[in-house]
């Protein structure tokens, strides 16, 4: 079953006020923290369960911003060191890569892009890709047809 299907499945399940209860102990603050009922590691996985790309929130018949929850609970489980090594460090290797132009257009070009995502996403760390295939990659990237067309004029 998909990830967020299980999450909704289980909120439907709940209570308003349990609901309620659940995203108050989520978000407090951390001098709250030692007060919360709330087991952050027991649902650590459900806000990886989406893209954030805001088509939850679109399609939600209450209007709930929930992807922007989503976001706030990402946000409390990297602020507590909450979040497994592997995605910490996977989350600190792209960022090193998007942040440097010349590592970013080594990463998409040539062998690096047929090849490293396919071991990156489709490997036994990462239940994400298991569930999802990566279109394959444009003949020519937007930087060299800028370039060559920019050339032209």
């Amino acid at each position: 079953m998909h990830p967020l299907r299980r999450l909704h499945e289980y909120l439907s399940g709940l209570s308003a006020q349990r609901r309620f209860e659940l995203w108050r102990d989520l978000f407090r603050s951390d001098r709250d923290h030692h007060q919360s009922r709330f087991d952050i590691r027991k649902y650590s996985h459900l806000p990886y369960a989406s893209t954030l790309n805001g088509s939850c929130s679109n399609v939600c018949p209450v209007k709930i911003n929930i992807h922007e929850q989503i976001y706030k609970w990402r946000q409390v489980m990297a602020e507590r060191n909450q979040l497994p090594l592997v995605k910490k460090e996977t989350i600190r290797i792209i960022g090193k890569v998007m942040s440097e132009p010349r590592l970013y257009r080594a990463a998409i070009s040539g062998l690096a892009f047929e090849y490293l995502p396919r071991f990156a996403i489709y490997n036994w760390l990462n239940p994400w890709g298991r569930q999802r295939e990566v279109p394959a990659p444009p003949e020519q990237s937007f930087r060299s047809w800028y370039l060559e067309n920019r050339r032209r004029q």
